[in-house]
């Protein structure tokens, strides 16, 4: 059997054994501790499934991604795993597809079932191995995700990966540079373009260009540095009329102690300075971009308001 860290019931029946593995074996695999005819008659009774030509696994693991990533790699072993399925090996935070994408080599033949899709390409230039599977480099995978992604989710994939910091958006862009041809090219072009103005996460580049970006918000100022009676401190986002300054921050960015002590001690200047102070972070931005605006708005309506009445 191939070395799998981990592995446990080996001493048990051959329907144990897979029902406790979640992995994918060649007929290989399993015979080198069992008889054929254990595995026949695993088959047989439903306690064990053949997911692709000489791969097995348990039916209740047939959709977990690894068990789907291992399998298509043992069924192809000259090619490697890549899309949304590679980025959930490299990162289990980021969404599981219900299919596996695979590129091989060109002139490879291959008679894949509905749930692989496999794209001939040139050979492929360097690969990693997250969780022991053979996986294109992050950025090739991201680059591929796009390419394959109807076109209304491409950039929610792209935020996702990027927030979750799988590859830079500097990798993902040299990436793009040596691929010839790349579905939704322009746009992606475009977004990283927005981050080569300067913005220093997914999070800003996402509140700026999309959350933030209509008319209403044409006086927010982004990245600006102000001179306290204190301290001279960095916001992410001011309006400069009403004193409100937005923070975005997420746990991914702001992760240490030592990042939040830091934050905390900004906002209580900033507060003590005159500034009303707002917080978002990633699923504020993501998941409530309305209640967002409405929050910059009232926040400012209120401020310029009572500056007026004075």
């Amino acid at each position: 059997m191939r070395p799998i860290p981990g592995l446990t019931a080996l001493d048990a029946t051959l329907p144990a054994f897979l029902g406790a593995n979640v992995h994918a074996f060649t007929r290989a695999d399993l015979t080198c501790h069992w008889t054929r005819y254990s595995l026949d008659a695993a088959l047989r009774t439903g306690a064990a499934m053949r997911i692709l030509p000489g791969v097995y696994c348990a039916p209740a693991h047939r959709a977990d991604p690894v068990v789907m990533a291992e399998a298509a790699t043992l069924w192809a072993p000259r090619s490697l795993v890549t899309g949304a399925l590679a980025l959930h090996a490299y990162d289990m935070t980021l969404p599981s597809p219900a299919r596996a994408d695979l590129v091989t080599a060109n002139g490879d033949t291959l008679h894949p079932p509905s749930w692989v899709r496999v794209h001939q390409t040139g050979p492929l230039r360097a690969h990693g191995a997250p969780r022991g599977i053979p996986c294109t480099v992050p950025e090739r995978a991201l680059l591929d995700a796009w390419r394959y992604a109807p076109a209304r989710e491409r950039r929610s994939v792209l935020w996702e990966a990027l927030w979750s910091r799988v590859c830079t958006w500097r990798q993902l862009r040299r990436e793009l540079e040596r691929a010839p041809r790349v579905a939704g090219r322009r746009d992606l072009e475009r977004v990283l373009g927005w981050f080569g103005e300067g913005a220093t996460t997914p999070l800003e580049v996402r509140a700026r260009h999309e959350t933030f970006a209509d008319a209403r918000f044409r006086e927010l100022e982004w990245q600006v540095r102000l001179d306290l009676p204190s301290r001279r401190a960095s916001v992410d986002v001011l309006h400069r009329r009403a004193m409100v300054a937005v923070e975005l921050d997420g746990d991914r960015y702001h992760s240490t102690r030592r990042a939040r002590d830091e934050d905390r001690e900004r906002q209580t200047d900033l507060v003590a300075a005159g500034y009303a102070v707002l917080r978002f972070g990633w699923n504020d931005i993501t998941g409530r971009a309305d209640w967002c605006r409405e929050r910059v708005l009232t926040t400012v309506a209120a401020r310029l308001g009572r500056s007026g009445s004075r």
